[in-house]
């Protein structure tokens, strides 16, 4: 039993005398972690990152050649509320898109989510209200997607027609 006392006083010393060292490692370990989460976030934001996967080539390329190839998918896709709202939307939709990917479970044609429908509408509507707000379309619910759907990305390659309306 006496020996025990004596390795845990042993051990206390030893932190009491390391203690800054400690606490200087872990704040350069967390800031560390903190710049490639940070990272990981900044560049996840560019459309070449979207448009790098498989899946998402078709509609990379039909956003290139659309009148709003200047704006970058998150601009229309991410929600715009709150930061905290769109850090957690962006992890849950990348994640999401990750597993689909490597799990190659995505459907030929990609559809928005109901969920992402509403992000995306809520967006269009923020750029373009000024245009919509003295129309029938701007009373109740807006849904700009109903006639408006193949405007950005074009018609699915296997439904035919015009790629873009």
């Amino acid at each position: 039993m006496p020996r025990r006392d004596k390795d845990s006083a042993d051990f206390d010393s030893v932190i009491k005398r390391h203690v800054w060292r400690l606490v200087g490692m872990g704040a350069c370990l967390g800031a560390v972690v903190m710049v490639v989460i940070f990272s990981g976030y900044h560049f996840g934001g560019f459309s070449y990152f979207c448009g790098s996967c498989h899946s998402m080539e078709n509609n990379y390329f039909a956003w290139k050649a659309s009148r709003h190839k200047q704006f970058a998918c998150i601009e229309c896709h991410m929600p715009r509320d709150n930061l905290a709202y769109a850090v957690a939307y962006k992890t849950y939709a990348g994640l999401r898109d990750v597993v689909g990917e490597t799990m190659r479970t995505y459907p030929f044609t990609i559809k928005l989510t109901e969920h992402a429908r509403t992000i995306a509408n809520s967006n269009c509507l923020r750029c373009h209200f000024s245009t919509v707000e003295n129309t029938p379309m701007a009373k109740g619910n807006p849904q700009c997607m109903k006639c408006h759907r193949f405007l950005v990305h074009g018609r699915p390659m296997e439904q035919g027609g015009n790629r873009f309306e």
